[in-house]
């Protein structure tokens, strides 16, 4: 028996995996998953959202922004969002996968 929900629906690319791993080198994992659990948050709440970047290195505020955006969400350099209508699945995943390696990685 098999219970489908938005959440197991989507799936990450591979240059989103690709990012994920760089990621975890670069060791930003925990800022990453902070600011897209935010914005996750205030999708499922059908509200705007506004997130800090702040990384230390511009490389690393890059990878975000990269791997964000391939989920159908734009960060704009104020900080606000601008989603594409089914990009909450595809962030949802994203939210699931910093976490597992935030997990893995303590």
């Amino acid at each position: 028996f098999l219970v489908q929900t938005c959440f197991n629906s989507a799936e990450l690319t591979e240059d989103q995996l690709l990012l994920l791993l760089e990621s975890l080198e670069e060791k930003i994992v925990p800022q990453q998953l902070k600011l897209v659990r935010e914005h996750t948050s205030h999708l499922a709440q059908n509200e705007g959202g506004r997130g800090l970047l702040s990384f230390s290195q511009e490389k690393e505020q890059e990878l975000t922004i990269a791997m964000v955006e391939m989920s159908g969400v734009t960060l704009q350099k104020d900080g606000s969002v601008v989603c594409m209508e089914d990009a909450f699945p595809a962030l949802a995943a994203l939210c699931v996968s910093l976490y597992v390696l935030h997990i893995l990685n303590k």
